[in-house]
């Protein structure tokens, strides 16, 4: 598979057409994805407890432990695989 420059400017950005922008911002996302870790156990209940706040919801613990918990053993898993790469 062939480098590509992710560096693109305004202009260059600007100069394509739909179809080369969409496959540029895809190819991208892709090349990004290597690089994203899960939140932490702290992290997804402090995000999720500022999301219900604002939106005037329930907090609901049990399902945000239960992905907390998902969330902190696949980043284990991720840095196990990445450390013994």
């Amino acid at each position: 598979m062939m480098k590509m420059n992710f560096n693109k400017t305004d202009e260059e950005l600007k100069g394509m057409s739909d179809e080369e922008l969409f496959k540029y911002l895809d190819a991208k996302a892709e090349h990004l994805k290597q690089y994203t870790t899960p939140l932490s156990s702290y992290k997804t209940k402090k995000f999720a407890s500022i999301s219900s706040a604002i939106s005037n919801t329930e907090f609901d613990y049990e399902s945000v432990k239960k992905i907390a918990e998902e969330n902190e053993k696949e980043g284990i898993e991720k840095f196990i695989k990445n450390k013994y790469k």
